[in-house]
């Protein structure tokens, strides 16, 4: 699992450095589904923010390629990494990691629609709009909004009546949408929400689209 260092993204994810993509994805729906916010409640925000970093950067080929080769250059040096003695890597090593929110594509998704930041697209895919240095630096966003969701008290007998629904079966739930962008992405990459809410209708899904600087 590598060092402990808070910074080591294989240890935080719980992996080995040779982990291919199909155990990093395991390793980080796992995590995502214990830490997130809906679940695990606010004080998991920080916790989840540094999974999503660390996940961001590994499932990047290009970004995993540079950290392995800064984490290598300072695991061969004198039992820490430069910078400083907790064993975190130096300064470079965390330029392209993820850890600021993008706050211009973050929050109800009704305002991000009516400012032009988002629009809905063909089923249930809503497109973001980022901008150059956006979507070359990559980041967290979260965005909230209502969706549909089985009702959790209506009683087995479909006959009987449920107060909360009023026998539709079906209420609306607010749900917060974490994404973490990579750096560099490309123009039209699909990105999936780090976790659903239990019993959603459909999966929300959410499609990158780069233009000019803002």
């Amino acid at each position: 699992m590598g060092t402990n260092s808070p910074d080591d993204y294989y240890a935080l994810l719980g992996i080995d450095s040779n982990a291919d993509s199909a155990k990093l994805r395991r390793a980080w729906r796992q995590l995502a589904l214990r830490w997130h916010p809906d679940r695990a409640g606010s004080g998991a925000t920080a916790t989840f923010q540094k999974l999503s970093e660390a996940y961001t950067v590994l499932s990047d080929p290009t970004a995993r390629a540079a950290y392995d080769r800064r984490r290598g250059t300072a695991a061969r040096s004198s039992g820490v990494s430069s910078g400083d003695a907790t064993g975190a890597p130096p300064a470079t090593a965390r330029h392209r990691a993820p850890g600021a929110m993008l706050s211009r594509l973050s929050g109800a998704l009704n305002g991000l629609l009516a400012c032009g930041a988002a629009r809905r697209a063909e089923g249930d895919v809503i497109e973001l709009f980022l901008n150059a240095h956006e979507a070359a630096q990559g980041g967290m966003v979260t965005i909230s909004m209502r969706v549909p969701v089985r009702c959790s008290a209506c009683p087995p007998d479909a006959t009987a009546s449920c107060t909360r629904c009023r026998g539709t079966r079906t209420v609306e739930e607010l749900f917060s949408a974490w994404l973490a962008v990579p750096p560099d992405v490309v123009d039209g990459t699909l990105l999936m929400p780090s976790a659903q809410l239990r019993g959603m209708l459909r999966s929300v899904s959410f499609r990158v689209r780069r233009r000019g600087p803002l």
